[in-house]
């Protein structure tokens, strides 16, 4: 029986059925004692008529010694009685019996104890009734007493109970009949008021397990103010706080969740056991691993990465272990912290894993940086040091000797001047400290102009430049000094770095009307939009080339691909850093195509100019200082 509903009833039914047995035992009890007493009453008054009327008996005179039963019928009530009279031994004078039938005498405990002068009940017992049967019988022996203290006769009267007998039967019929509907009706009752008590609990155990299938948003109507109605409340309460708690922390949980899987840096979870449970995006990306599992072991095995799960643990849970990683060509560095619970206890560890490859390359082209600034500082400076002491030391007395020093001096200082202005331009336009002078240019004068400057040098090596102009006429928003610069950097480099002979072209490319540029074919330059068209400046030449190998840095500063030639043709190796900078400040970028003894291209992008741009439109920068 597990419903609680049925055990509420077995309970009312074993509750009436005890009251109901207890009830009726106590009334057959009491009902049975009554009518014994009213047997023995009757029995007493019987005695008392007899001794009343006189019947007295003798036992030596026998003109007494008459039938008792004659005398019995003349008086009235005494019918139905079976009367002896006894001697103090027991034996029988004379009765209402048949004479056939008479009993000779008696040995009861009540004639024995009446013999000695005490009146007695007998219980009842089935016996002989004197007309032939057996039957339940009641006796009562009173003692008749003589002058001298003496029992002189005893007065035996019986009756017949068997109408207490039925009468108790028939008690007894009605009280389990009256039994038997009080618990079809406490049944019935009871089941009614046990569902009053079941239902409401049998809808909150519904309703909890709703709620623990995440259905939270669960409310059920007060029927009534007692307990469980208070119940009732209370789970409204619960499972709407429940409801706002969980959709609180479901907010908080799908805030880190995304922030996990768009945060730059990988971050991989451990238990205590040292397995992994969660990795982000940025993890599978930063350690090149297709499907990050296992435990912390085989994964960094995998890495081939020797760091042991267990020396964490043994350490300050509070402090965070720092670890650079060299995965490859890669640079990770790998923060291990321990995450404990609300009993300090540690559950886990947390490892955040950093990409520095690029922070690493940029260090190193700081050093490199320095590194060949006071290298093409020192060589002009030792120049000018030993040719100024060779002077100092008497060379001044050589007119001839000394004119060549002087010249000496003055070119390496020309070129320390245009070192250090290079890098000075470079220092404001990394500071955005350079104003430009927007202007709209046509951009087939503008090219034009410069192409024909430039034809000069490309002549003395017997080279020819060509120019391939636009097919329609074409504006540009620009600052003409500083786009003039960059030309003059590529055209410069492309007639340099040439053979004689060579051929050096110079074309424009528009984009078709209505198209837009495929993703990989747009350089990177800041946010700028994909859906953006470009017009091309393009510079192809062809010339020795550059190795495949250098040309993912040869915009790099102070890169140089033969830096011995760069050299003795007077480059500082800014040149293509410089022009970078001045593109993505316009807007647009800079790229490179090559392959090394056939040929350089060089493309410049510029942003469509549709006339209604302003200025700060196309240039995507604020610039307030002036150099």
């Amino acid at each position: 029986m597990k419903s609680i509903q049925w055990k509420l009833v077995a309970i009312y039914l074993t509750l009436v059925f005890l009251v109901m047995l207890v009830s009726g035992t106590i009334i057959v009890v009491r009902t049975a004692q009554n009518d014994y007493d009213r047997v023995r009453r009757e029995l007493q008054v019987v005695v008392n008529r007899i001794q009343k009327d006189g019947i007295v008996m003798e036992k030596n005179n026998e003109h007494k010694k008459v039938s008792l039963a004659e005398d019995m019928k003349n008086i009235p009530g005494l019918s139905g009685y079976q009367i002896y009279v006894l001697d103090h031994m027991g034996n029988v004078w004379d009765s209402t019996v048949a004479t056939g039938d008479q009993v000779k005498s008696f040995r009861d405990h009540i004639v024995i104890q009446a013999g000695i002068g005490q009146a007695a009940y007998d219980r009842p017992r089935r016996k002989w009734d004197g007309v032939g049967q057996i039957r339940r019988m009641l006796s009562y022996a009173y003692p008749v007493i003589n002058e001298g203290d003496q029992v002189e006769y005893i007065i035996y009267v019986s009756t017949d109970i068997e109408r207490i007998q039925t009468n108790l039967r028939d008690t007894i019929e009605i009280i389990l009949m009256a039994s038997l509907l009080a618990l079809i009706f406490t049944c019935a009752i009871g089941y009614g008021f046990a569902t009053t008590l079941t239902e409401p609990i049998a809808t909150l155990t519904s309703k909890a397990k709703q709620m623990a299938q995440g259905k939270l948003e669960q409310q059920i109507v007060v029927k009534s103010n007692d307990e469980i109605g208070q119940l009732t409340e209370t789970f409204n309460y619960m499972a709407a706080e429940l409801h706002q708690t969980l959709s609180t922390i479901s907010s908080e949980k799908n805030k880190l969740e995304t922030v996990l899987a768009h945060m730059a840096d990988g971050i991989l979870a451990f238990d205590a056991e040292g397995r992994l449970i969660h990795a982000n995006p940025s993890a599978h990306q930063i350690l090149g691993l297709g499907e990050l599992s296992g435990d912390f072991h085989s994964l960094f095995q995998k890495l081939d990465i020797e760091l042991e799960f267990s020396r964490f643990f043994t350490e300050d849970a509070i402090i965070i272990k720092q670890h650079i990683l060299v995965i490859g060509k890669k640079y990770i560095n790998a923060h291990f912290a321990l995450y404990q619970n609300e009993h300090k206890k540690t559950e886990g560890m947390i490892v955040v894993l950093q990409d520095v490859t690029e922070q690493k390359k940029l260090e190193d082209m700081r050093k490199e940086f320095v590194a060949n600034v006071s290298h093409e500082l020192r060589t002009p400076l030792t120049t000018v040091k030993s040719y100024a002491e060779t002077l100092l030391e008497g060379a001044l007395n050589e007119p001839d000797l000394a004119l060549q020093f002087l010249q000496v001096i003055n070119h390496e200082a020309d070129r320390m001047t245009v070192l250090v202005q290079d890098l000075l331009q470079l220092s404001r336009l990394d500071n955005q400290q350079i104003q430009f002078h927007m202007q709209s240019v046509h951009l087939h004068r503008f090219l034009e102009d410069i192409v024909s400057k430039h034809r000069i040098h490309a002549d003395k090596k017997s080279q020819t430049v060509s120019y391939v102009p636009p097919s329609s006429l074409v504006k540009v928003m620009i600052d003409p000094d500083r786009i003039t610069q960059v030309m003059s950097n590529v055209l410069s480099n492309a007639v340099k770095y040439s053979l004689e002979a060579a051929h050096i072209e110079v074309r424009v490319e528009l984009p078709p009307v209505g198209e837009l540029p495929l993703v990989g074919e747009l350089p990177q330059v800041g946010e700028q939009p994909l859906n953006e068209r470009y017009i091309k400046v393009v510079v192809e030449d062809t010339g020795m080339g550059i190795p495949e190998e250098d040309l993912p840095r040869i915009f790099e500063r102070f890169y140089r691909v033969d830096k011995a030639r760069s050299r003795a043709m007077g480059g500082t190796g800014l040149g293509l850093a410089i022009a970078r900078e001045i593109m993505e400040l316009h807007g647009g970028s800079i790229t490179v195509k090559s392959i090394y003894g056939k040929g350089t291209v060089i493309t410049l992008w510029f942003p469509v100019f549709t006339g209604e741009q302003k200025q700060d439109e196309i240039l995507d920068i604020s610039i307030e200082a002036v150099v």
